[in-house]
């Protein structure tokens, strides 16, 4: 692979991840600068959704909606970004069309509002009782639009990079935001009869557009999946599971509700990974998740405001994890890295950092092999 000359040993190393093998120190993604010229991009694995986006006025709404809709501004941008960094370890170049954590809510009615940092999606789910779940995939121009930037991502991938699943989101999710969230949470006591009539029409929606792309993709994609902004690979089914919206509710909620929609999408892939956000979903919600078959991988985000990822009481959490026969994947400021290594067992455990130079990243990721614990 052409941005990645060792890309056979880090498919060796993610298969063996996949299949509960130890490599005899964690997995690592290290992001760095590829040389001391090359351009400086945001910590971890950011670089490419900044962009030039600083050049744009922000009344500028054609030029900002087209950095993030044209195949080909999106095609330039990350090749920039692959071209100027190194992907250390088992960091992969990997794409995808990115437009915020709840994409498939424009597919349904929600109009994306694309801006210089962000895409945010309207409230319009304002009564059930006229609410109409629609949607045509050969007339939906969001759909297309993300289709035809990840056809274009892979017709000029030619084994220089990998092309992952746009980011549709979970039902939970994107109901919060077309509905609005403090709405759907009085829904759940109100209205979850409807809440679970969105989630099966959305999660039949999401499946088949996944497979679609999925088979797509397989010849890009070495024969399996990628969750690109995890710069991870399975050699198989993989995409994001994910409920941010159990923040705000409890945890019988969440699962009289809601483990539907994640065992829904579970059901269609071999490497469920799920991304756990924040510290009062870690509290709250992690019981539940463990209970959940199609979980094989958990990611733990702190989140805004919350103490970072080496924080003592999260260790006990991590280890219940790992414990489950579940791979843990965290985001790790360079020193965290050592002390994780050192706290955790290295089976099962994937930790990605970055560092300022690519003879930083390698030393990095060598000394994990003295680091772990076995």
């Amino acid at each position: 692979m052409y941005y990645k000359s060792d890309w056979d040993k880090a498919k060796e190393n993610l298969t063996a991840f996949w299949k509960g093998e130890d490599i005899d120190r964690p997995l690592m993604a290290v992001f760095a600068p590829r040389t001391d010229g090359s351009a400086q991009f945001p910590e971890l694995q950011h670089g490419p959704w900044t962009g030039n986006m600083k050049d744009f006025s922000d009344d500028d709404t054609a030029a900002i909606e087209k950095w993030w809709t044209d195949p080909e501004e999106n095609l330039k941008r990350m090749k920039f970004w692959f071209e100027n960094t190194y992907f250390g370890g088992e960091a992969i170049p990997a794409t995808y069309v990115n437009w915020g954590a709840s994409a498939a809510a424009a597919f349904f009615g929600s109009v994306p509002g694309f801006r210089k940092n962000s895409v945010w999606y309207s409230n319009i789910i304002e009564n059930w009782e006229t609410w109409k779940w629609e949607f045509d995939e050969e007339h939906n121009k969001w759909w297309k639009i993300i289709w035809d930037i990840t056809v274009h991502l892979s017709e000029n991938a030619k084994g220089n990079f990998l092309v992952g699943m746009p980011e549709f989101g979970n039902a939970a999710d994107n109901l919060s935001l077309m509905r609005g969230m403090d709405n759907l949470a009085m829904d759940c006591f109100e209205c979850s009869g409807e809440i679970g009539k969105a989630i099966e029409f959305m999660d039949a929606h999401w499946i088949r557009l996944h497979e679609k792309l999925y088979q797509f993709l397989l010849p890009v994609n070495e024969g399996g999946g990628v969750l690109p902004w995890m710069s991870l690979w399975a050699p198989g089914r993989i995409d994001q599971l994910a409920c941010d919206f159990s923040t705000i509710i409890s945890p019988d909620t969440f699962k009289k509700i809601f483990v539907q929609d994640i065992e829904t999408m579970g059901s269609w892939m071999e490497y469920g990974m799920y991304h756990l956000d924040g510290k009062t979903c870690m509290r709250n919600m992690l019981d539940t998740l463990l209970t959940i078959d199609c979980i094989k991988a958990i990611e733990f985000t702190p989140g805004a405001g919350a103490p970072p990822t080496l924080t003592e009481e999260y260790i006990p959490r991590y280890k219940r994890i790992l414990e489950s026969g579940r791979r843990l994947y965290l985001l790790a400021a360079p020193d965290e890295v050592q002390p994780l290594c050192e706290a955790l067992p290295s089976k099962g455990l994937f930790l990605c950092s970055f560092a300022p130079s690519r003879r930083e990243a390698d030393i990095m990721i060598e000394n994990t092999y003295r680091w772990s614990k076995h």
